[in-house]
């Protein structure tokens, strides 16, 4: 790939911002940053991590499939996706990941058997079954916290700042990857340590010390104004004279105004960084040689995944250039729809319809990046860099089990998680009929006597609110400890409640406020 930026270069330019920015002894830092670069391995060790929003509260009772659970079909007579017309031998079968026969081409409206004896894939997220079959790719079920809320509004807020709804811990006012990346202090030595590529900086980016949020690499220019760089008056060359001039004042000695004071000296190291045409390629194929990883416009589309797919697979691609051209540890982005209220699937084809769209982008996405990062080619260090990524996705909350009148589910509690890797320990994860002992037997009904006493309907006995088994922040807590590289310590920090095991149970797992929760996964390691 011509013209890309080096590995070197670089980290040869981050250098010359960590000295602008006050950093030649560690005695000049302040305390905290101090102790988080004495701490753990967060950026060191090579790790990165991909996040993508799931805006909306995805359904995630029609993304894995309780198949095998007779008040499914009971309750989504409309909406739910249909079995194999073979019967529930395919679903019965165990074998898990490298067991999934994927999508059947003569029956492409039915749930894809993912061999653990109980559950099935949407058929439009057929794309991540090679995935799944490697052994990389978890579906994490029942995933939620407590007190939960039902507004996208807090619940976005608490998943975004690693809280829940209890009330004292509802003021944070940071987020979870900005402490992961300030606990690592990766920020103060170069100068794209966190990108996430949406509208807005999303929460999990936020705090006090600036992180980077871009709508577009291909808009990331000097006040969105950019003339020839060669013209002698040029927008972008007055507007790097001033912040020179600026530089050059004296400026009094006071606590931390170093950092502060060297943000434009940053901000001027990393402006050019995009401006590089590696960045503006989209040369990704699938094995064959002729299939584009990634679908942003008509021309590349050969996966026909329409106009709808092209910002956000763009977007993606963005994410993982920048995490295998240059020395950021976290990017992330969204993908907005997912409050289907109405008219959710197709009337007679429910494996169609605005919620199997975005199925269908978040299962491409995902196999594009395993095929991008898998590939030596497309990354500046010449290796597969698939071991050293993780791609997880959030969303809010889950949907009603039981569909509404307008042919579509509401608000709930309980959905569903993509954890994908290399390192990771894949398979299916609290849908199966005993995903842990301390759940005590089947997941979602009671056999004797048909009564909605399991978790489908576990919250809510009449519209059905898929009940937690598996906190969010211990999916997220392991992946930034045992895949990031934080110290358990860094980790209390980075997310509180882990500070206090004996009440939370995000590690070992417990009954918390009487609702038994499994804690870690094993996902790693």
């Amino acid at each position: 790939m011509a013209n890309i930026i080096t590995r070197r270069s670089f980290l040869k330019s981050s250098t010359a911002s960590a000295v602008a920015l006050g950093l030649a002894s560690i005695t000049t830092l302040p305390l905290f940053l101090r102790r988080a670069l004495a701490e753990g391995s967060i950026g060191i060790n090579g790790k990165k991590l991909l996040f993508i929003f799931l805006r909306g509260g995805n359904d995630g009772v029609n993304n894995i499939i309780p198949v095998l659970d007779p008040s499914y079909y009971g309750n989504r007579a409309t909406i739910g996706i249909a079995k194999h017309p073979d019967g529930d031998t395919l679903y019965q079968a165990a074998g898990g990941p490298g067991s999934c026969p994927g999508l059947d081409p003569l029956n492409p409206q039915s749930a894809i058997p993912l061999c653990n004896g109980f559950a099935g894939l949407h058929p439009a997220m057929s794309d991540m079954v090679p995935l799944y079959n490697a052994g990389d790719l978890a579906f994490i079920h029942r995933v939620a916290y407590r007190s939960q809320s039902r507004s996208h509004f807090d619940s976005e807020k608490y998943w975004e700042k690693a809280t829940d709804g209890t009330s004292a811990r509802r003021f944070v006012n940071d987020g979870l990857w900005y402490r992961t990346i300030v606990e690592s202090g990766w920020n103060q030595n170069h100068p794209l340590s966190a990108v996430s590529i949406q509208s807005n900086m999303p929460q999990s980016l936020r705090g006090e010390q600036p992180m980077t949020n871009l709508s577009s690499i291909n808009r990331y220019n000097l006040l969105g104004v950019y003339s020839p760089s060669g013209a002698v008056n040029s927008d972008r060359i007055k507007q790097l004279a001033t912040m020179n001039t600026a530089n050059g004042y004296p400026h009094p000695s006071k606590d931390n105004r170093e950092l502060a004071y060297g943000l434009s000296s940053a901000f001027q190291e990393t402006l050019d960084i995009f401006q590089d045409p590696s960045f503006q390629t989209n040369e990704f194929y699938d094995a064959n040689g002729t299939t584009h990883l990634f679908p942003i416009n008509a021309a590349s589309d050969q996966r026909g995944l329409g106009s709808g797919a092209y910002s956000f697979i763009d977007k993606v691609k963005s994410c993982a250039q920048i995490l295998a051209n240059t020395d950021a540890i976290i990017t992330g982005t969204e993908i907005g729809g997912f409050d289907t209220h109405t008219s959710q699937v197709t009337l007679g084809s429910t494996h169609l319809g605005g919620h199997a769209n975005l199925l269908r982008r978040i299962g491409w996405a995902y196999y594009a990046l395993w095929r991008y990062f898998t590939n030596p080619a497309y990354n500046t260090q010449g290796k597969n860099m698939w071991n050293d990524v993780v791609i997880v996705t959030m969303s809010e909350f889950g949907r009603t089990s039981a569909e509404n009148a307008s042919v579509g589910t509401d608000h709930a509690e309980a959905s569903v998680m993509y954890v994908g890797g290399g390192g990771i320990n894949g398979g299916v994860y609290g849908c199966d009929l005993n995903p842990n002992p301390r759940l005590g037997g089947l997941l979602n009904w009671d056999p004797g006597t048909g009564a909605k006493t399991g978790s489908l309907f576990g919250a809510n006995a009449s519209v059905g609110y898929l009940k937690r088994s598996i906190d969010y922040r211990s999916v997220v807590g392991e992946i930034i400890r045992e895949h990031m590289g934080a110290t358990q310590s860094q980790l209390n920090r980075i997310i509180p409640a882990y500070a206090n095991e004996s009440s939370e149970h995000l590690l070992n797992g417990g009954l918390v406020t009487n609702t038994p929760i499994i804690g870690e996964l094993g996902l790693l390691g």
